[in-house]
């Protein structure tokens, strides 16, 4: 008798068990996709002041020169190619001091901001972490193959990584999809749908005439893409 009402109870704890794995697991499921885009992608965080805000176009121009100029070292502020730039940096110093503004000080807070965005452009949203995303952006195959490549980079503009540096690592999504995926143009419009990872990493892109380290912040395990025009 002790037996089997230990037996029934075990039964019953199974089940119960069971049961709430399957509610567990439901719940999981039911969760609606996240559609983002790639402000998504950079933490919140509060604003940072660009130090220049309050000089015009040109001032803007003239202080990037100067800092240009003084950054030079050794052999390049000797380099032919230099000189103009060199000499124009003279002149606007020359220009500032007769307007009241004071260089030097403006320099710092700029070498800090630009430090500042720099940084900022590593972080990543570890609220993404796990979540089932579905966003747009441009299929960059790492390598191309006839029958198609089951590894991408995600970027958010045409050109990304190739014609022009490439963006901020917390602006790069390596993607591999589950199946090979065959694309026409070099850089591809599509909605992609999958699992989003944070997780920084580096991949070598591959070009007709060499190869190029990229800095990566985010990993999407892939399972739907279809056509941008297609939504």
């Amino acid at each position: 008798m002790n037996s089997v009402l230990y037996i029934s109870k075990f039964v019953i704890l199974y089940f119960v068990i069971a049961i709430i794995a399957l509610i567990s697991f439901t719940t999981k499921s039911a969760l609606p996709i996240e559609r983002i885009d790639w402000a998504n992608l950079v933490p919140a965080m509060p604003p940072i002041i660009d130090p220049l805000n309050g000089l015009t176009q040109d001032q803007r121009f003239d202080i990037e020169t100067i800092s240009w100029a003084r950054s030079l070292k050794g052999k390049d502020i000797e380099l032919v190619q230099n000189q103009q730039g060199i000499k124009d940096a003279k002149i606007y110093e020359e220009r500032f001091k007769r307007a009241g503004i004071d260089v030097d000080k403006i320099l710092i807070r700029y070498k800090d901001w630009i430090k500042e965005v720099e940084a900022r452009q590593k972080l990543i949203n570890k609220n993404l972490d796990g979540k089932e995303i579905r966003m747009p952006g441009y299929l960059l195959p790492l390598e191309f193959s006839e029958d198609g490549e089951t590894d991408f980079l995600l970027v958010p503009y045409v050109g990304a990584c190739i014609h022009v540096p490439p963006p901020p690592a917390n602006q790069i999504v390596f993607v591999r999809l589950s199946s090979k995926f065959r694309v026409t143009d070099l850089y591809t419009a599509v909605w992609i749908t999958g699992i989003m990872k944070t997780k920084p990493s580096n991949k070598v892109l591959y070009f007709v005439d060499g190869s190029a380290d990229i800095s990566i912040g985010y990993y999407l395990n892939g399972t739907t893409v279809v056509s941008y025009k297609e939504r």
